[in-house]
């Protein structure tokens, strides 16, 4: 992996955890909320959001396989992935039909529920990478745990969202330090 991709990587992670709490409370106040404005902002929002989860999860997959010959934790990478994209997808379709909307919103909680039991299961099989990742591995795996925890009881989804955001400086660091490996 390029030292480029990881640095890129890093600056994405720090990006989403900076960006994590301003959209959860933006996307709080837009929702319900009429017109084309605020139902574009929910859209790039939403769009944006998965893109960065899709590739800072793939860049992570590779540096594991890649670096620490690691792969117990792609089933969860890929199922993590692939629920943001359905979540991503059930949302834009509620902003796109308003006779969908009630039904969007309805599923985006299953999703919620969905997404943090795979953070949990995520978090749990990264335990098993034998690396300490500078000391940032176990917490960055709490973390994970914690927020897919907080997600999945949907009434801790704003405390996840803090333990997700730090979770993404950890990830963010990782990223770092792996491209100061990298010659």
């Amino acid at each position: 992996m390029t030292r480029k991709r990881l640095l890129t990587a890093g600056w994405l992670a720090m990006a989403s955890a900076v960006m994590t709490i301003p959209w959860f409370i933006l996307a709080f106040f837009l929702g319900g909320q009429e017109g084309l404005a605020a139902k574009a902002a929910e859209a790039v929002m939403l769009v944006t959001g998965t893109m960065l989860t899709v590739y800072l999860l793939l860049t992570l997959r590779r540096l594991l396989h890649e670096r620490y010959r690691f792969g117990r934790a792609d089933t969860a990478i890929g199922l993590l992935i692939k629920a943001s994209v359905v979540s991503a997808l059930a949302g834009m379709a509620g902003l796109a039909f308003t006779r969908m909307e009630s039904a969007s919103a309805d599923f985006a909680m299953v999703m919620v529920v969905v997404i943090g039991v795979l953070q949990i299961v995520f978090g749990v099989s990264l335990l098993r990478l034998p690396d300490p990742l500078q000391g940032l591995h176990k917490p960055y795996c709490y973390l994970n745990i914690a927020t897919g925890l907080c997600l999945a009881l949907v009434i801790l989804m704003p405390l996840g969202m803090l333990t997700g955001a730090v979770a993404d400086v950890m990830l963010g660091t990782i990223f770092f330090q792996a491209a100061s490996a990298v010659e």
